[in-house]
């Protein structure tokens, strides 16, 4: 392995965690006027008493992306909690690797619980089971909606992309424990699921184009008990927000 890859590696995984800003933050209209706080710079917020659904967005996105499930949890009067990760909407930061959005979500868990169930998406999926094995989050239940398996496979995504050769690829893979502090396969669900205790619902829509569908039914086949539920036509995000899935995610958690 040459020193160049190594040092291009090391170049490339500096550079991961840095997601784009919106020019204005966005807000659910339900948390208006909801209890707000700002925990360790991360903004969250709180709407009901008693335990809490934690609902927790993805890559690049914010706390908008609940407004139609908080209306709906809302209505039959389940409390919620939602947040901002770092680096996102009203949060401070401008970097958020998975273990940084880990501990922003433990952290808020604790600040605004009681907290009994958690919803993700995409990149807060695996950043909410990384807080459940590594910082105690303990919900009942899990929803996980357009999860992404392994970050060994979102990286070979990103490299194709950007078209990074293969050496260089491998010596992401074998410098990034040292560079981030866990091994890169790690973190990977399928090496957490089967010690997870929470009932999971698993969504996913097939024809998702930014993480592959038949990663949740990995994922499924090793979470004990999991419920895994497929569509089709709502893509990675849309989903999150589908009338007929946000039913069927109220009358999990409810």
């Amino acid at each position: 392995m040459s020193d160049d890859a190594i040092a291009r590696a090391r170049e490339f995984t500096k550079n991961l965690g840095y997601p784009r800003r919106r020019a204005r933050p966005r807000i659910a209209p339900a948390l208006v006027d909801a209890e707000h706080r700002m925990i360790n710079g991360v903004a969250a917020w709180r709407l009901g008493e008693g335990p809490a659904v934690l609902m927790v967005h993805g890559w690049e996105d914010d706390n908008s992306l609940w407004a139609p499930l908080i209306d709906q949890l809302a209505m039959i009067g389940r409390a919620v909690v939602a947040l901002d990760l770092p680096a996102h909407g009203f949060s401070e930061g401008e970097r958020v690797p998975l273990l940084v959005g880990a501990r922003a979500i433990a952290d808020v868990a604790a600040a605004m619980g009681p907290i009994d169930a958690v919803v993700a998406h995409s990149f807060g999926c695996p950043a909410t089971v990384t807080a459940i094995e590594e910082h105690g989050l303990a919900p009942d239940r899990v929803v996980l909606i357009g999860t992404a398996l392994h970050q060994r496979g979102q990286i070979i995504r990103l490299a194709e992309r950007n078209d990074i050769p293969m050496d260089v690829v491998e010596a992401i893979f074998a410098t990034y424990e040292e560079d981030v502090g866990k091994p890169v396969d790690w973190f990977d669900l399928r090496r957490a699921a089967p010690a997870m205790t929470a009932k999971a619902l698993i969504l996913h829509s097939v024809d998702d184009d930014a993480c592959d569908y038949r990663g949740a039914q990995e994922l499924a086949d090793v979470w004990p008990g999991a419920e895994l539920a497929l569509t089709d036509g709502l893509g990675h995000r849309l989903i999150a927000q589908d009338p007929s899935v946000v039913e069927r995610i109220v009358d999990f958690v409810a």
